[in-house]
């Protein structure tokens, strides 16, 4: 499982790789030196004396774009199936479920943190080229009804 992609960028000085594309986090290096992101974007320092723009565009951690001055250059998560990507939503149902009954705050900020865990650990999850695809789309799904039946077990509703 390589968790580093070279980037091919055309009149590049030097080797430009995104290393993290399989995890929340990622880095971009320049022949293996880490380069830190100014104002939205990382110079990428060209053979011609230019310097072209990589920026990243996304919302969910892990599954962003990168754009070499605003064309796209990389997709990460791209690999992921959309099934895949849809259940790992499925701890949202933990902030759901105590709306049925007159459930605490207490236990009410738990299960916030949990889905919020939970959410960050089905990306991880399904992004790992080497679990099978079948897992990769029921795991979070089973988790999540896991972690609500024991938070029933362990706090009880009122119907």
């Amino acid at each position: 499982m390589d968790n580093t992609r070279v980037l091919e960028i055309p009149g590049a000085r030097g080797k430009v790789e995104v290393v993290g594309v399989l995890g929340l986090l990622y880095k971009v290096r320049i022949d293996g030196t880490v380069v830190k992101r100014r104002k939205g974007a990382w110079q990428i320092p060209m053979r011609n004396g230019s310097v072209a723009k990589l920026s990243a565009n996304g919302v969910i951690p892990g599954f962003q774009t990168l754009y070499l001055d605003g064309k796209p250059i990389l997709k990460m998560g791209a690999h992921v199936p959309t099934r895949a990507k849809i259940t790992m939503f499925a701890p949202v149902l933990l902030l759901l479920w105590p709306l049925v009954g007159s459930i605490p705050v207490v236990v009410l900020s738990i299960t916030t943190i949990l889905a919020f865990f939970m959410f960050l650990m089905n990306i991880v999850f399904v992004k790992n080229p080497t679990i099978p695809t079948g897992l990769r789309v029921a795991m979070p799904a089973v988790n999540t009804v896991v972690i609500i039946l024991a938070l029933l077990v362990l706090f009880g509703t009122r119907w």
